[in-house]
């Protein structure tokens, strides 16, 4: 069943990232926003605080249901069309826990999308929790503390 699910799961990446529209994505490596135990760097400059957060909140929900995909979130876009602020939501259209460990999401109004690896073992990294383990108020929106 699993691999069912991996197969159709990866056909449904496949329209969105061809190789033409790989040029036009974000490719985000989460490790680069982390110190060396796996949370978030103390000493990074706002504006990567502000990325981290975001592409962590990504990380986070993918990561909180172990789901294969598609996943609609209530993350709100943050492109800028025309200056005018994008009204879609995230999708979250695959995770792949069993090869590399890429997340890949897309905008539903405008062609924002990406890729986010290096998630494993990181502060937004769900699957990494014990099964019994409780969120405390710092865990239930982690990156938000800034």
């Amino acid at each position: 069943m699993v691999l069912t699910l991996l197969k159709i799961s990866r056909e449904a990446v496949q329209p969105v990232f061809d190789a033409d529209e790989m040029r036009f994505c974000w490719k985000v490596n989460m490790q680069q926003y982390l110190d060396g135990q796996g949370r978030l760097d103390p000493f990074l400059p706002r504006s990567s605080f502000i990325m981290a957060d975001y592409f962590g909140r990504i990380v986070w929900v993918a990561t909180r249901d172990a789901t294969f995909g598609p996943v609609f979130t209530e993350i709100g876009c943050r492109r800028r069309p025309h200056r005018y602020p994008c009204r879609g939501r995230l999708e979250i259209i695959y995770v792949d826990y069993l090869c590399n460990g890429q997340i890949y999401w897309r905008c539903s109004s405008c062609s924002d999308k990406g890729i986010i690896i290096g998630w494993e073992g990181s502060c937004w990294d769900m699957m990494a929790r014990e099964p019994g383990h409780v969120l405390s108020r710092a865990e239930e929106k982690p990156g938000r503390d800034f």
